[in-house]
């Protein structure tokens, strides 16, 4: 008995334009204000000066407090300006307020106070001047406030819940001794706000150093590949090689997802934007609208577990373990594989079990495409073999990105003009993190919360089951109330 006929449709088309795209976007990103005329053109200048100012920090040797600082100062004011303090307010998204320029500039005095004398300024935290504790007060506030905006009320919670903790206890400025492992010695305000806006510690620590030297640089080379037309080819590579067979739908929508989903590693956008285009494909091959969601959903949030991004992760990884960020990537083949694998096998059991049918579209060839735009694979292999040269991640990923932004001149469609790139969430949210994770280096309080789920402190296995329990709760709320960076830099 013969196959059916494969059904042919032409090119798709998205079922949704780049405004609804972009608002379903926002919904689980933030929503931000869509500002023209010379407003638009300031918070313009600001994003490409952020952007310039990292890739300056990319070739240049500055101080550590200089290129964090600088960054976070750029993202303050970025956030005050595109975040509406009301997300779901239209009126708030419609106007810039007063109050959201007091706070941008609130913001330039917090940070540029730390500039004014800092060769000074970096060797008094222990004894800081009342001026120190005041505008370190107002940068904690500012940053509380920006994440609100930016990620949720969740991470200004948590950030909050620190903030007290830290100042509970027997010699805290809130003398309460906690029973049992939660108990420390507790600080002071001052010593708190110095130790968080003084050192590279904090606010300034870790997270902020990966964020503005590492996430911001594939940020933006992730917006040269994009702007350049690298995400269209990508689509259009996987229809052209999975769509014959009745699993052709399914497969080139997963291929799609991994190869959109690498270099972006967001994995919102990822299914928003191929949803869009191959939704229209999946009906036509038999898939009901929650078969289709699912393998959408499934595709796209692979971007957080894919090379070279992994949803930034595979930054904070390498800075935390201490280990290079080619062997991060390494390590995360073999799961990345894997679960684009079993994704594959279970379009493959789909496909016998609901009979999906052939769909063929009316696309241009494989081989037409990789000799036109084939080069948009460049940029990809350089990022390895720049690494393997010897190259850090850092100067591997800007002179990627010179490849890319070079590459793109082949073709005149292709071509790229100079583009603002907005990153300030990313900053934002990384820098809220940074103020929970304070904390542990606090002397007192990192063994004490080491020790909660240790039986060999807690006596008995009930209670460190218990206690276990507990964490496990609090980090599946991360995993569902905040972004997948903030949530595993907590974790």
């Amino acid at each position: 008995m013969s196959s059916p006929a494969p059904i042919i449709i032409p090119e798709p088309e998205p079922i949704v334009s780049q405004a609804q795209a972009e608002e379903i976007i926002e919904k689980f990103e933030g929503a931000t204000r869509a500002l023209k005329g010379a407003r638009g053109a300031i918070i313009s200048a600001l994003a490409v000066l952020m952007s310039l100012f990292a890739l300056y920090g990319a070739l240049a040797t500055l101080p550590a407090q200089v290129l964090r600082g600088g960054h976070l100062l750029l993202g303050l004011v970025l956030i005050f300006l595109l975040y509406p303090a009301r997300q779901n307010n239209s009126a708030w998204r419609a106007r810039l307020g007063w109050s959201d320029v007091i706070f941008a500039v609130l913001s330039v005095a917090a940070i540029g106070y730390m500039f004014t004398d800092f060769e000074k300024f970096q060797y008094r935290s222990a004894i800081p001047f009342t001026q120190d504790i005041v505008f370190g007060a107002l940068l904690i506030v500012l940053i509380l406030e920006a994440v609100r905006r930016a990620v949720g009320w969740h991470l200004s919670a948590l950030v909050l819940v620190f903030l007290i903790y830290g100042l509970v206890g027997f010699r805290g400025m809130i003398e309460f001794d906690l029973p049992g492992v939660f108990g420390h010695r507790g600080y002071d305000l001052e010593r708190i706000v110095a130790h968080m806006y003084m050192g590279l510690e904090g606010i300034f620590g870790t997270a902020l150093d990966v964020s503005s030297s590492f996430i911001i640089l594939f940020t933006i080379y992730g917006a040269f590949l994009d702007h350049s037309g690298a995400g269209k080819f990508f689509v259009d590579l996987s229809f052209a090689l999975m769509g014959k067979r009745p699993t052709g739908a399914g497969r080139a929508v997963t291929f799609a997802s991994f190869l959109l989903g690498g270099p972006s590693g967001s994995g919102v956008a990822t299914t928003v934007t191929l949803g869009s285009i191959a939704y229209p494909m999946l009906r036509k091959a038999g898939y009901d609208k929650e078969s289709a969601g699912g393998l959408l959903s499934a595709g796209g949030i692979g971007a957080v577990l894919s090379p070279p991004v992994l949803g930034a992760a595979s930054f904070i990884i390498a800075e935390f373990l201490k280990i290079s960020y080619l062997q991060v990537i390494a390590m995360s083949l073999v799961p990345t594989l894997l679960y684009y694998i079993s994704i594959f096998l279970m379009i493959e059991l789909d496909a016998h079990r609901f009979g999906f049918k052939q769909v063929q579209i009316e696309a241009i060839p494989a081989r037409e495409l990789l000799t036109k735009y084939g080069y948009h694979l460049s940029s990809l292999v350089t990022i390895v073999i720049f690494m393997l040269g010897g190259f850090t991640a850092i100067l591997a990923v800007f002179w990627s990105s010179v490849v890319a932004l070079l590459l793109s001149v082949i073709r005149a469609e292709t071509a790229l003009l100079p583009r603002g790139l907005a990153v300030a969430m990313g900053v934002i949210a990384i820098g809220g993190v940074g103020a929970i994770l304070i904390f542990p280096t606090m002397p007192g309080i990192d063994p004490n919360l080491k020790r909660i789920i240790s039986w060999e402190y807690v006596g008995n296995a009930i209670m460190s089951v218990f206690w276990g329990s507990l964490v496990a709760l609090l980090l599946s709320f991360l995993n569902r109330a905040l972004a997948g960076t903030p949530a595993r830099l907590w974790k």
